[in-house]
């Protein structure tokens, strides 16, 4: 009897869990397009002298963009947030 309880309640997690995968596999892929794509991308700036900030970049592509902003702050570290809308 436990036994076909815990795979009753196996078979429903995993049911549950398949339409949850499909759109997170969307937005994942959609996410990478994102970074490869020309247009404005976001990044936040950690920096040295404690002023963080959230910046924003033209490029052909998130590493074109985030190149042309490490030239423009010296002492802050990027991290892509994503691309925007101009």
């Amino acid at each position: 009897m436990k036994i076909a309880v815990v795979l009753a309640c196996l078979a429903a997690s995993v049911l549950s869990a398949a339409p949850s995968l499909a759109a997170t596999s969307n937005i994942t892929s959609t996410h990478r397009a994102d970074f490869y794509a020309a247009g404005k991308h976001q990044f936040y700036a950690w920096c040295a002298d404690g002023q963080d900030r959230i910046l924003r970049q033209d490029g052909v592509s998130a590493p074109d963009a985030s190149s042309k902003l490490a030239q423009k702050t010296a002492g802050c570290r990027l991290s892509w947030q994503g691309r925007i809308a101009s």
